[in-house]
């Protein structure tokens, strides 16, 4: 397993984990919840889209090897 590949299984880690830590903070609710729910779900396409650019550079250059 070579870098680029860990750094990808980081990725959908931490986009796991903000995914969850969105779901609980929308279970609990109140005012909380409506002060951070556009941060969480901000963290949480900024890390997707990481992770689906890491797996975009990582097929281009599995192709070029």
């Amino acid at each position: 397993m070579n870098a680029l590949t860990l750094l990808v299984f980081v990725g959908v880690g931490l986009t796991i984990f903000a995914l969850v830590r969105g779901v609980v903070s929308m279970a609990h609710g109140g005012v909380e919840d409506q002060q951070r729910s556009h941060w969480l779900m901000l963290q949480r396409a900024g890390w997707q889209a990481l992770t689906l650019l890491l797996l975009i550079l990582l097929g281009v250059l599995s192709q070029v090897r």
